[in-house]
């Protein structure tokens, strides 16, 4: 199946939740009874899961471990690592939870020599431990292929960044024609301080040039900007 690497870590989750939960259901069998010693025809003595030592610590640590494998999910980055990490635990714990009542069924019920009958937790115990297996199998056997989802969003053009417009300087004018006037009052100027542009090479009073450059700092007849 094709899914993006968001959906692969929730399944994961999914799955080992289940595993979880049901793990839960398998300790509580526990409670419930295993073996049914029949005395005679009236006595009956009932044997709960937990009097077995041995079965009590299988089923427990199954269910502990099952939701060890649900925090491995939740913390897991890697899909690949994710998926055997989680599978793997799970399915130790799912073990762990079969041999249980089975160590029960095999071992210790028939070391009593009494006469009796399975009850109705050895079933439960078989049943959920089965179950705690089915998701541990799913995140291990099924074939998962990560899609790199295609970006959605907005799409911005790329803009080439403006270009810097070459700076002038202001030089003190060097022959002024005659006749020549200020490019901002149109007075005549005077030769002792006149300024020159050096992008333009438009003459101007000192004090008029001063003051325009100060308020727009560009030149007024090439519009670029000065430096000072």
């Amino acid at each position: 199946m094709e899914v993006s690497p968001q959906a692969v870590m929730g399944r994961f989750f999914k799955l080992a939740s289940v595993t979880a939960g049901i793990g839960a259901v398998h300790v509580l069998t526990l409670l419930m009874s295993w073996y049914t010693v029949v005395s005679d025809t009236i006595t009956t003595t009932p044997i709960q899961g937990y009097v077995i030592t041995e079965s009590m610590y299988m089923s427990i640590g199954g269910g502990i471990i099952g939701g060890v494998a649900v925090l491995l999910s939740s913390l897991s980055s890697s899909i690949r690592t994710a998926r055997w990490l989680i599978g793997t635990t799970s399915l130790v714990g799912a073990l762990l939870a079969i041999a249980s009542p089975a160590y029960a069924h095999l071992m210790i019920i028939p070391a009593l020599h009494a006469e009796g009958h399975l009850g109705i937790g050895i079933f439960m115990s078989y049943l959920s431990a089965i179950a705690m297996a089915v998701p541990a199998v799913t995140i291990i056997a099924t074939p998962i292929r990560v899609e790199v989802m295609p970006y959605t969003g907005p799409y911005y053009p790329s803009v080439s960044p403006p270009a810097v417009e070459e700076a002038v300087e202001l030089v003190q004018a060097a022959e002024i024609p005659p006749g020549a006037i200020c490019g901002i009052c149109y007075q005549e100027l005077d030769p002792s301080a006149t300024l020159m542009c050096s992008g333009c090479q438009t003459l101007f009073h000192k004090g008029c040039i001063d003051i325009w450059v100060n308020l727009n700092g560009t030149c007024p007849s090439c519009k670029k900007p000065v430096l000072r």
